[in-house]
């Protein structure tokens, strides 16, 4: 009898780990992509393939010093970065400049295909995302937005 309420019970349990990858939400990622006209679809996914060749190309041109600086985990994300445009060679800078612009041009093209329905959809989920009650928080308390005179720091992609 006890053998019996053991299986059962693990089966159970099994069940109900494996059903919750399958009856989980799809990512919101996911959701807004379902809402994307066929060829708004192929200008993100080129513009990602662009990026990921982009990003493997600059890479590859990294020397051993810079690869070292990158590797050093006794500095902050920051202080690397400052450490890393210094030694940039001007093709690194080029490449860095050329992929700004790429993507800039590439959020022009992509806002001038939105409907006004689709930027409705998306203001509102971005809304949803900015009011939602965790976020900002932090383990240690409230977030603390940078600021620099009054002015909010930009992000830079780090």
């Amino acid at each position: 009898m006890k053998l019996k309420t053991i299986i059962l019970t693990a089966t159970f349990f099994s069940l109900m780990l494996f059903n919750t990858k399958i009856l989980a939400q799809d990512s919101n990622y996911s959701l807004i992509q379902k809402e994307l006209t066929q060829e708004q679809r192929d200008l993100l996914q080129k513009e990602k393939e662009l990026m990921k060749i982009n990003r493997e190309t600059f890479k590859a041109s990294l020397t051993a010093e810079q690869l070292a600086i990158l590797r050093d985990k006794t500095i902050s994300k920051d202080e690397i970065r400052k450490q890393l445009v210094a030694t940039f060679s001007l093709d690194q800078k080029n490449m860095m400049n050329d992929q700004q612009v790429s993507l800039r041009k590439t959020r022009d093209n992509f806002r001038n295909t939105l409907t006004n329905e689709q930027r409705k959809m998306l203001k509102e989920r971005i809304d949803k995302i900015s009011n939602s009650k965790d976020r900002g928080e932090l383990k240690d308390g409230q977030r603390v937005n940078n600021t620099n005179n009054g002015k909010k720091k930009r992000n830079n992609g780090n």
